[in-house]
């Protein structure tokens, strides 16, 4: 063997002994540079929330579709749907949201949007109007 293949077979030796240690301690760092970032439990909290605002979302829709079931089909059917009817229907939605919707649920909507009740009153009217788009259409 010549020395140049002797040194290559060294530094191949080596190389296979220090590249699994190098690449430990490559991997370690990164976790902790992640844990520290907080980079995963903001996500985590994220995906938490966004859970807890469709669900409440989700009690909206029941909401108007219980009141829409029990209150205006009958009131549309017989014509007399008018706009003291459509106030009320949307204040019984509105309780029933409020009724169905938890008090932490309640809570991290405050947190996340500044008022409960404007984004209850939002939603509500946001999902008549789709509603009655799709009645329409």
């Amino acid at each position: 063997m010549e020395f140049i293949e002797i040194c290559n077979y060294c530094l191949y030796i080596i190389l296979t002994m220090i590249t699994p240690v190098i690449a430990k301690y490559a991997v370690e760092l990164m976790k902790t540079k992640i844990k520290e970032s907080n980079i995963i439990a903001d996500a985590t909290k994220n995906e938490e929330l966004s859970k807890i605002v469709e669900g409440a979302f989700t009690d909206v829709m029941d909401s108007i579709l219980y009141v829409n079931q029990v209150y205006t089909d009958s009131l549309k059917a017989n014509g007399q749907f008018n706009h003291a009817a459509q106030e009320e229907a949307f204040n019984r939605a509105y309780v029933e949201a409020v009724h169905m919707i938890s008090d932490e649920t309640k809570k991290v909507i405050e947190q996340l949007y500044g008022s409960f009740d404007h984004w209850l009153k939002q939603k509500i009217e946001s999902c008549v109007n789709v509603a009655k788009k799709q009645q329409g259409a």
